[in-house]
Formats: C-alpha cells, sequence, structure tokens
C-alpha cells in the first residue's frame, strides 16, 4: 500500500515536473537593455522568498543584473550603511555601458507583477520609470502615445 502511494506521488511529481519545463522552454525569451541603475533598480524589484526553481533562475538573473568589479569601477559605486549604492559624482551612472539582460518566463513576470503592485499601491517613483516603460509599456510606438496622452491631459488640465 505504501509503496502504490509513493508510485503514484511519484508519478505526479513527474508530470509536474514535465508541464513545468514545457512551459519554460515555450517562454519566450524577453530581451532588454538595461542602465546599470535601472538594473539595480530590477534587482530591487526581485522577491527575496520564492520557490525552489523560481530562486534558482532569480539568483542566476541577480547574477547576470549585479555590476561586474569593472563596471563597478568605472561608476565609482558607494554603498551606503543603509543598504543603498550611490555613485562617485566625478565618475557617475552613464559610465558604464547599457547591458542587454534576457528574463526568461517566471524572471519577467516577477518584475511585471512588483512594477503592477507599485502602480496600483501609488508607489511608482522617478526612480522606476524607465523600468516600467521597458517592462509594462514596452514598444517606442507605445511610449510616443503615452507622451501625446500626457500633453493631451496637460492641456486639459489647464
Amino acid at each position: 500500500m505504501l509503496n502504490r502511494r509513493l508510485s503514484l506521488i511519484a508519478l505526479v511529481l513527474c508530470f509536474v515536473l514535465i508541464i513545468g519545463m514545457v512551459a519554460y522552454t515555450d517562454a519566450e525569451p524577453f530581451k532588454v537593455k538595461l542602465t546599470l541603475f535601472e538594473r539595480f533598480i530590477v534587482l530591487g524589484l526581485l522577491p527575496p522568498k520564492a520557490s525552489f526553481t523560481t530562486m534558482l533562475i532569480l539568483q542566476k538573473l541577480q547574477m547576470e543584473l549585479a555590476p561586474t568589479n569593472e563596471e563597478h569601477e568605472a561608476a565609482g559605486l558607494i554603498d551606503l550603511p543603509t543598504g543603498g549604492v550611490t555613485v562617485d559624482p566625478e565618475k557617475g551612472w552613464d559610465k558604464v555601458e547599457p547591458k542587454e539582460i534576457v528574463f526568461v518566463g517566471v524572471a519577467k513576470t516577477l518584475v511585471i507583477k512588483a512594477l503592477e503592485k507599485l502602480d496600483k499601491e501609488e508607489n511608482i517613483t522617478a526612480q522606476h520609470m524607465s523600468v516600467y516603460i521597458k517592462f509594462i509599456i514596452g514598444e517606442e510606438e507605445e511610449v510616443k502615445e503615452l507622451e501625446i496622452f500626457e500633453k493631451e491631459e496637460k492641456k486639459e488640465g489647464e
């Protein structure tokens, strides 16, 4: 009886793994160029806890988002006692070229959910704007439409 239950559990787990792998391979990778500053913003949006499989994906993503030693030196990154990061004013964020990051399946979804939550709670800041545009709004045409909409909104408010 115990062996039968264990076999059934193993079968169900295999089925779940197969479905997860199919969903993972079917996921279209999302490629986006992020500045060093935007990479830090995205790092701050990632959840500190998740399932084991999700954490494996997030660890890989965190390694891609984190600055290299060369980028750290070029921007003059300074760790703040509060846990944040700033840059040497003589160097700056713009000393590091934008880097193309590939977000696969759940990684992109987690960033989008975090941004949508911030938006729903009306907690989007100026720091989030470029990341929000790249992940939520997306295409450049849509950004232009948003700019036109905002200009029209200002005219109506005057």
